[in-house]
């Protein structure tokens, strides 16, 4: 099974490197760009749904971060086969 989230986080300019880092510290998070701006695009991939919340609640508790929204979330098989996409 694969789990994964996308979110927006929101952090304070000055201090979104330091988000950066310690978002990309954790397991299976990725910061895709937004740093300059201080809204971070986030990826989380995880095997359950509590591994990703609980990595959002990490992210939402860090110093600098003012706000954390999911924007996507998938969960499914990790390959589908071309059968299973046609029917």
């Amino acid at each position: 099974m694969r789990n994964i989230c996308s979110a927006i986080v929101h952090a304070r300019p000055e201090k979104a490197a330091r988000v950066r880092q310690a978002i990309e510290a954790f397991e299976g998070a990725e910061v895709h760009g937004g740093v300059e701006e201080g809204k971070l695009i986030v990826t989380v991939e995880g095997s359950e749904d509590d591994v990703l919340a609980d990595t959002l609640g990490r992210v939402g508790d860090l110093q600098g971060v003012v706000s954390t929204v999911m924007i996507y979330h998938f969960c499914g098989e990790d390959e589908v086969s071309n059968e299973e996409v046609l029917q």
